[in-house]
Formats: structure tokens, sequence, C-alpha cells
């Protein structure tokens, strides 16, 4: 068995390399959507390259974990940040969409990488992985949280392309700190099963929620918080307001996710779960309806809470194989936030953004429905 304390410090230590190296890719959603023309770009590419990483990561999940386990867990952290400092850079020095394209696409794979380390820490200890889960989701916050704030700002003074040079040569501060992870004996191990295949998992209804959380959250509300603004504001402070709600979404999970975590392992995932998915389907809904700051207020509660509670759901509905109920939640998240960009860059051009939240508030509670009917609410129950 692994030492509880050498899991516990590479937890941290991971978590943080994962926080740090967020820097560039939190930042060009609330950057890119409003300065489009700035980088050389369209707006349905702008959803296109906010997509083009999560859809990348949907079929190379399970490559990234049989590289893993060739050159050990620290040197996959290793070379994840190192790619996710470089992709940052590039954002500052590169324009167009062919070479946008490629950075997101090294992003998306240095993201999968810093990922999968994490989780594989965290899940070390079965009889705590929820309050590890929440732990690693709370530090995971903070880089992304101290760029929406300063970074949003600066950008104003610097232009919006330059503030990402600076934003890569700080994000190579986690390649220094992904040398603290100890090694350990265990590889990274997701699914024996599926290692060598390259195909997206069929979803169970839990990876059906997380879709639309994905889709919904990650995706829409992400990509036109900042753009419903600009109809009360100008771009300039439509990018501030957009930073702060994303910032303190990033706040909302420091403090949820960790609470959120210990609560399912000491009381069972079931009500925090179920609670978190009502408020979910309220802010879509208000959002929908025009009221963006309550609706932004439950998105963002939601959020920091269902981070934690959805893995933490997946490994008790199949307790044999967490690590694989972990990557294929994750997938499915991915493939939703792919798709939100994707389907809002396209549907901007036809409806409001306000109905665009509508329609995933009806798909997200047929959704919701199918959970209930399949009975896997049940398996949660108490902890073991």
């Amino acid at each position: 068995m692994q030492n509880d304390k050498l899991i516990h410090q590479n937890v941290w230590v991971s978590s943080w390399v994962l926080s740090i190296s967020l820097l560039g890719d939190a930042l060009i959603y609330v950057i890119l959507p409003v300065n489009a023309e700035a980088f050389g770009v369209s707006m349905v590419a702008v959803g296109f390259l906010l997509a083009i990483n999560r859809i990348i990561r949907t079929f190379t999940y399970n490559l990234v974990v049989e590289f893993g386990r060739f050159v050990g867990t620290k040197k996959l952290a290793l070379i994840g940040a190192f790619f996710a400092a470089i992709s940052s850079l590039a954002y500052g020095v590169i324009d167009g969409v062919y070479l946008l394209t490629i950075s997101r696409i090294v992003w998306g794979l240095s993201y999968a990488a810093l990922l999968i380390v994490t989780l594989h820490y965290a899940s070390l200890n079965t009889s705590r992985t929820g309050t590890r889960i929440g732990i690693s989701r709370s530090v995971e916050q903070v880089g992304p949280l101290l760029v929406m704030i300063v970074g949003t700002s600066f950008a104003a003074y610097v232009g919006p392309q330059t503030i990402f040079i600076y934003v890569g040569l700080v994000s190579a501060l986690g390649v220094w700190l992904a040398f603290f992870l100890k090694e350990l004996d265990e590889p990274v191990r997701p699914s024996s099963q599926h290692l060598k295949k390259f195909s997206i998992p069929k979803p169970s209804s839990i990876d059906g929620l997380i879709f639309w959380m994905g889709f919904g959250i990650d995706g829409v509300f992400t990509i036109t918080i900042a753009l419903m603004w600009v109809e009360f504001s100008s771009p300039e402070t439509a990018i501030i307001i957009g930073g702060l709600i994303l910032a303190a979404r990033r706040v909302s999970e420091m403090i949820i996710a960790p609470l959120a975590g210990r609560i399912s392992d000491y009381f069972g995932a079931t009500l925090p779960l179920l609670s978190m998915l009502f408020l979910c389907g309220i802010g879509f809904l208000l959002v929908g309806l025009g009221s963006l700051i309550l609706g932004s207020i439950a998105l963002v509660i939601c959020r920091g809470a269902l981070g934690t509670l959805f893995p933490t759901a997946a490994s008790k509905i199949y307790p044999g194989d967490a690590m694989s109920a972990f990557t294929r939640n994750q997938t499915w998240r991915d493939i939703g936030a792919a798709a939100g960009p994707l389907a809002t860059g396209v549907l901007l051009g036809l409806i409001s953004a306000e109905l665009i939240h509508l329609l995933v508030f009806g798909f997200f509670i047929i959704t919701s429905s199918w959970f209930f009917l399949s009975g896997d609410y049940k398996k949660l129950g108490l902890p073991e």
C-alpha cells in the first residue's frame, strides 16, 4: 500500500501543477470571444478554437493513459506542464485559425495528461476519494481565479495578445513544481479493457448529466457571459465583468468542492448531488429568462459542487473500476464542453444567448429524468 502521507503530498503538488498550467486556457475563454478580430479569426472560428482542445481529448484520453503507463506518472506531469506553458505562450505570438488550432490541440493533450495524473493520485485511497478529489478541484481553481482577476485587467493595458506572453512565462513554473512529485509504484490505469480502444465510451445516465453540465456551463455560459453583458456596457467593461463572474466560479469551486467531497464521503452523495442538479437547472432557466446575476450565482455554485460530486458519484455507481468511471465521466464532460462552444458559435447568428440557455435547460431536464428512471441514483447510498 502507498504511504498516505506520500499520496497526500502528490495530490497537492499535482493539483498545483494543473492549477498553474490552466492560466492560459482560463484567460483565452474571456479574451478571445470579445477580441476575435485581434487574433485574426471569425466568431464561428472562436467557437471551434475553444472546443477543439476538448474534442481532441475525447479521442486521446486512452492514448495519454498508455503513454503515462510507459513513462511514469511524474514524467507525464512534467511533459504536460511543459507543453501547457508552450501553448499559453503561443497565444501571444501567433494568430490565425490554423496556428491557434495547433496550440489548442497541444493544450488539450497537456490537460488530459495533467488531469489523469491528479485523478490517479486522488483515487489511490478509495476510502477518501471524494475528499481528495475535492482538494484537487479546489487547488486547481487558484491559478485560473488569479488570472481572471489580474489578467483581464492587465490585458486592457498591454493588449489582448501580449498578455499571453506573460501568462506563458508564469505557467512555466508548473514544470519546476512537477519535479517535486514523488514516484509511485502503481501505474495510471483508468480502464484495462478500454486502454487500446480509440473510441468514445457509451454514456451512462450520470455521464449524460455531466455532458449537459459541460455543454451548458463550461460551454454556452462561459462563452456567452461577457457577450450578454455587452448589451449593458462597453466591450472592455463586459470583459472585466465576465472575468469576475468566471473568477467567482473558481472561488466557488475552491470553497465548495472540498466541502462537497467531504459531505459525500461521510453522509452519502445522493442528497448533495440531487440538490445541485436542481440548482443547475434553475440556473440555466434564470439566465435564459434574462436574470444574469441570479442565474450566474446558481450556475457558479452548482458547478463548484458538481465538479466533485459527479466523479465521486460515478465511483460509487461503478465501485469496481473507479478510474474507468472517472475517465468516461470526464470524456463526456469534455464532449459537452466541446459541443457547447461549437453550437454557440453557430446559434448566435440565429438566436440570442438567452434562448440558447433555455434550450440547454430543456435538455438538462430530459437527461435528469433519464437519471431518475434508470435508478442509478439509488446506487449512491451511504459511504462504505
